[in-house]
């Protein structure tokens, strides 16, 4: 395999695992929280307790932690292209290691297992259910913008390695004398 191949590939799966967990932070923002929300307080609860019970898995895993373990693998990678697809894959990895992954453990984490350890009843749900929703809406709709950012600059990346052969031949047809 080539090393444009594997700079190619290691941006592939960035692109991804981000389109994933972007995904999955969105459809938070959209239905499930809303969805919640809708619901009387002691039910929100119980079943953002069991969602939060069973999220930490294999296929979750993949596009958390993978986004930040393949951003890492492309910076490596692409250090001796160099240019645009360097500093892409830069940005994307930093905007989702601060604004989503440090988000997550530092914020959301937190709020989730403050909220395992109530135990609901219809005189304190209404309360510990605000306490929780509120910071948690905000801080996963930074996650999300964040998320899509640092897929943005991945996808930027992907193509601005694509391109690079294709932009440096005309680049370097423009500098050549023209025969007349």
């Amino acid at each position: 395999m080539s090393t444009r191949s594997v700079r190619l590939s290691s941006l592939a799966l960035c692109i991804f695992a981000s389109a994933l967990i972007t995904g999955f932070f969105y459809a938070y923002f959209c239905s499930v929280m809303p969805g919640l929300a809708a619901a009387d307080p002691e039910t929100a609860i119980k079943a953002m307790q069991g969602i939060n019970a069973v999220v930490r898995n294999g296929t979750f895993a993949f596009s958390f932690f993978g986004t930040l373990a393949f951003g890492a693998i492309a910076i490596f990678v692409l250090i001796g292209a160099g240019g645009w697809p360097l500093a892409f894959a830069l940005a994307g990895t930093a905007i989702y290691g601060i604004g989503a992954f440090m988000v997550t453990l530092l914020l959301s984490v937190p709020l989730n297992e403050g909220l395992a350890t109530v135990t609901p009843t219809p005189e304190n749900a209404g309360q510990i259910w605000r306490d929780y929703y509120e910071p948690w809406v905000m801080w996963n709709a930074l996650r999300t913008l964040m998320s899509a950012l640092a897929l943005a600059a991945f996808t930027a990346s992907f193509v601005a390695l694509f391109v690079q052969p294709y932009t440096a031949i005309r680049a370097n047809a423009r500098m050549s004398p023209q025969a007349a």
